[in-house]
């Protein structure tokens, strides 16, 4: 009986001491469940994003092909629709541009750059260069001449430079499907900037006129798996994330035509438009006469 009472106050006693040395610092306890938060984030069931796989192509045999065009789009990231494209221009945790994605690929070695004619591939320190943020170090002469001292500044990515996309598409007319699909060949995320001259302090000024520059092209087949799970951005509706596979999948995007293939001389639209306007006429004409080509193969 004894040691039954003795086992019971022994009991009582440590749960009496785990209940003070709970209460003995609230603001540890507090602390612990706010970091258990941070990293849950949402107590909603989100879909990952790193698991998902591409999309498959409905297969297609060359012997069914009956018609074939090469475009060639240019996609202006300030326009509205494009904006899961140009956002976010900082670096955050909620996601990255497109820029930023194809960049980080590149780094990763998911993703391969290559030139214009994709003959020779580009490492991360061309991109840099291309881009304006390669490493710097100048020589500055101390005042009290007692030598030069070597100052080293890092480059950084622009990345609200980036304001156009160049995107090179195959249209083709599928008999056994009876249907005109389009494949996107490759894209090239084009730079615009403003030039600089040197001054005589050896700063640089801006000049307030503007160029446009090609950093790299990806070939799109290659790059798909990556991008089938990087999340774009999206204000609308977050229960629903898109990757930016998806977004080029489903045509979430705005671009005109600037050149077709089998023209003379692979000429560029402007290179026969006078105008800014007649230029976008002539850039809706080649687009209506795609949709017109899969509709004349559909009369009997």
């Amino acid at each position: 009986m004894k040691n039954s009472i003795l086992l019971i106050i022994l009991g009582l006693t440590f749960s009496l001491a785990s209940l003070a040395q709970d209460n003995v610092n609230p603001t540890q306890n507090s602390e612990q469940q706010k970091r258990k938060s941070l990293v849950a984030g949402t107590n909603l069931p989100k879909k990952n994003m790193v698991t998902r796989n591409v999309t498959p192509y409905p297969e297609s045999d060359e012997a069914d092909i009956v018609w074939q065009r090469k475009i060639w789009r240019a996609a202006e990231l300030s326009e509205k629709v494009n904006h899961p494209l140009y956002f976010p221009t900082i670096e955050t945790t909620s996601g990255k541009s497109f820029i930023q994605t194809l960049v980080e690929g590149i780094e990763k070695g998911e993703i391969t750059a290559y030139n214009e004619d994709y003959t020779d591939t580009l490492s991360l320190k061309d991109i840099r260069e291309q881009f304006g943020a390669a490493d710097r170090e100048y020589v500055e002469e101390k005042l009290d001449g007692s030598g030069d001292t070597t100052i080293y500044v890092k480059g950084s990515f622009g990345w609200g430079e980036v304001k156009e996309l160049l995107i090179t598409e195959e249209w083709f007319f599928d008999k056994r499907y009876s249907q005109m699909f389009v494949r996107i060949v490759g894209i090239c995320p084009v730079r615009v900037y403003e030039r600089s001259v040197s001054t005589a302090d050896g700063d640089e000024e801006g000049t307030g006129s503007f160029s446009k520059k090609q950093l790299f092209w990806i070939y799109y087949p290659d790059a798909r798996k990556y991008l089938a799970k990087s999340l774009c951005f999206t204000s609308k509706n977050e229960a629903s994330p898109m990757s930016y596979d998806d977004l080029f999948l489903r045509r979430r995007f705005s671009s005109r035509i600037i050149s077709e293939g089998a023209s003379m001389n692979n000429r560029h639209v402007d290179d026969y438009s006078r105008s800014g306007l007649e230029s976008m006429l002539e850039s809706q004409r080649i687009e209506k006469e795609i949709m017109n080509t899969e509709h004349d193969f559909w009369e009997y």
